[in-house]
């Protein structure tokens, strides 16, 4: 996947339509890229349809508007995001083990796709964006899930009782989505890339630690 939306971003080549099975799925796809490119209305039908190599009226056949053909992009993204908060929130596994593998797994997520945090980026920052209804629909129970997460696992024993769970989210939220905003700014500014395999690696292990020293509670050692 994301050497496609790779190649989309690059306009190198048209996107072959001839396969109606997956023409949905391929105009998704490049009009992801274009909107995270260009923002909503810096994006046009036309220049998707130019971009796929078919004419915009062909569009229509599968997306009514550009606005319908936005929130669907938005909702897809989030749909992967669910899916994967459901699988690990409700595993029967150690809790601090999936909040482990929930900080990996979201970081990969976003460094696999770069174009999902520029337009959630964006639509965080606009009060009027188109999909700020997306955002209302998909964040709260999505939240929701992180947190009667944090609930279960201070019941049992193994998260800090003191530690506020809507509070401890919101920061870790931050942290982790506000890394890959300020690693666009330095790429653009200064062209540091904070997105190489090893800073990545090491900014799981960093927010691991943060989180584990934060939230965790400790446990006896083997030989206590």
């Amino acid at each position: 996947m994301v050497r496609k939306e790779g190649a989309a971003r690059a306009g190198a080549k048209v996107v072959d339509l001839r396969k109606p099975a997956d023409t949905r799925d391929r105009v998704l796809q490049v009009a992801q890229t274009l909107f995270a490119e260009r923002g909503y209305r810096g994006t046009s039908l036309r220049d998707i349809a130019k971009r796929i190599g078919i004419k915009a009226p062909s569009l229509l056949h599968h997306f009514p508007s550009k606005q319908q053909l936005y929130v669907a992009v938005l909702d897809r993204m989030f749909e992967s995001i669910e899916d994967s908060a459901n699988a690990i929130a409700w595993a029967r596994e150690d809790r601090q083990a999936q909040m482990r593998q929930a900080i990996t797994d979201a970081i990969d997520f976003m460094v696999a796709r770069p174009d999902f945090v520029r337009l959630l980026w964006m639509e965080m920052a606009d009060e009027s964006g188109v999909g700020r209804q997306v955002l209302k629909r998909r964040l709260p129970p999505l939240f929701s899930t992180a947190v009667n997460f944090i609930f279960r696992g201070q019941r049992e024993g193994q998260f800090r009782s003191e530690v506020e769970p809507n509070h401890f989210m919101w920061s870790l939220q931050s942290i982790t989505i506000g890394f890959f905003n300020t690693a666009a700014m330095l790429k653009r500014l200064w062209g540091v890339n904070l997105l190489e395999p090893e800073t990545i690696e090491r900014r799981k292990h960093e927010v691991i630690d943060m989180v584990s020293r934060t939230l965790f509670v400790d446990r006896p050692s083997i030989a206590e």
